[in-house]
């Protein structure tokens, strides 16, 4: 870059220019020229010697910065995570969710998919299990409180599987026969939200207040759950649902969850469709992913 051009060059600070180094090798391994390259695209100024200096700093602070024929990169791993910082991260992408456009909400999802990328492949698949069970509650707690159950969530979520499941849980010293759904956060507490088959009802389990969970086995698995379809509606239209024969609805604030055993599944969807995106089906996956692509189906129909 020339005198004239490093003059009217953009003004960046070290820290700065630091972590867009960081962001330059994580994206693509460069060479010392290349990455100069990309600062003068950007009109900032930097020189030759100051780059090496940088990748001293950043090794120090614990960025494996490796060389190959010329050309540095980052070698995993070089992050990682404590339960509260996953927690925030859980967070701030409920919050994206809800206050931000799709498009934005995407690629806030797809940003952590990248920072996820930069940890080891084990700690990459612990991240990512832990987060999801974060993930499947309706509140977001702080992080003392999901920290305090973090033990029994991780007991629990291995049977939130997509298959329902029968799970014997001991809840205030009574014996229950459930198939969990999901986790939600209710006042100061965690609780799992399950079907209680012998009580024909969903219901929920404050954690505090579990004290063993296993899975049944096989032959005693309810094989007629799977074909209950189990519903959420949301907002102003959950006071205008028709309730059906032999459907169970549970009543919350905002939305009620209604299970419809009987129903045929056509007619069922056909049905919900008036609800729009008020409706959610939350399980089994197979009928929410029917629905989902009844939906798709309709709209490319309209385009």
């Amino acid at each position: 870059m020339t005198t004239k051009g490093a003059a009217s060059a953009k003004s960046l600070s070290t820290p700065a220019k630091i972590i867009k180094i960081l962001k330059l090798l994580v994206e693509n391994p460069l060479s010392i020229d290349e990455i100069l390259d990309r600062f003068e695209d950007d009109e900032i100024f930097i020189e030759r010697e100051t780059i090496s200096k940088y990748f001293a700093t950043l090794r120090k602070a614990g960025c494996d910065i490796q060389k190959r024929k010329s050309k540095f990169y980052i070698k995993y791993p070089v992050l990682y995570l404590n339960d509260i910082e996953l927690d925030t991260l859980a967070g701030f992408q409920k919050n994206a969710k809800d206050l931000s456009s799709k498009t934005d909400y995407e690629e806030f999802l797809k940003f952590l998919e990248k920072l996820f990328a930069l940890s080891g492949k084990e700690e990459n698949a612990v991240y990512k299990r832990i987060y999801q069970n974060i993930q499947n509650t309706d509140n977001f707690p702080c992080a003392n409180i999901s920290l305090k159950y973090r033990g029994k969530i991780e007991m629990l979520s291995k049977f939130l599987n997509e298959t329902p499941q029968r799970v014997k849980i001991i809840y205030e010293d009574k014996e229950y026969s459930i198939v969990p759904v999901k986790f939600h956060y209710f006042k100061d507490s965690v609780c799992l939200k399950g079907y209680d088959i012998k009580n024909n009802v969903n219901k929920n389990f404050s954690l505090d207040k579990i004290s063993e969970a296993k899975e049944m086995p096989l032959k005693a698995q309810n094989t007629d759950f799977g074909m209950i379809t189990t519903f959420k509606i949301s907002g102003r239209l959950k006071n205008a649902y028709s309730i059906r024969e032999g459907e169970i609805v549970t009543e919350y604030n905002d939305y009620i969850v209604v299970s419809n055993k009987d129903e045929d599944k056509n007619e069922l969807f056909k049905r919900l469709l008036k609800y729009g995106t008020c409706c959610e089906i939350l399980y089994p996956k197979k009928d929410r992913e029917e629905f989902i692509s009844l939906i798709k189906e309709l709209i490319s129909k309209h385009k």
